[in-house]
C-alpha cells in the first residue's frame, strides 16, 4: 500500500489516509497490512478498530484529533 500516508500510529496499529479513505493498518514484521477502510465517520472508524481488537488506550491515541468526518479531514489537510 505504497500511496497510503500513515498519520498517526501507536504500538502495532496506524491510521493512514490514500487520499479518498481512511485507512486502519496492522503492522506485521516491518510491514503495514490495511485490515479496515472506512470513508464515513470516525464513530465507524473507532468500531472497526475494536472489532479488529484495537485495545482503548491505543484506539483512543490514534482517533485523537480526528473530525466527525473523513470528509472534514480531509478538507484540513489540503
Amino acid at each position: 500500500m505504497s500511496k497510503d500516508r500513515i498519520f498517526t500510529a501507536q504500538r502495532d496499529w496506524a491510521v493512514a489516509s490514500d487520499g479518498a479513505q481512511w485507512v486502519l493498518m496492522r503492522r506485521e514484521g516491518t510491514r503495514w497490512r490495511a485490515v479496515s477502510f472506512v470513508r464515513s465517520e470516525r464513530s465507524i472508524l473507532a468500531r472497526c478498530m475494536a472489532e479488529k481488537g484495537v485495545r482503548p488506550p491505543t484506539a483512543e491515541f490514534l482517533l485523537k484529533g480526528l473530525p466527525d468526518t473523513f470528509d472534514q479531514w480531509k478538507q484540513s489537510v489540503r
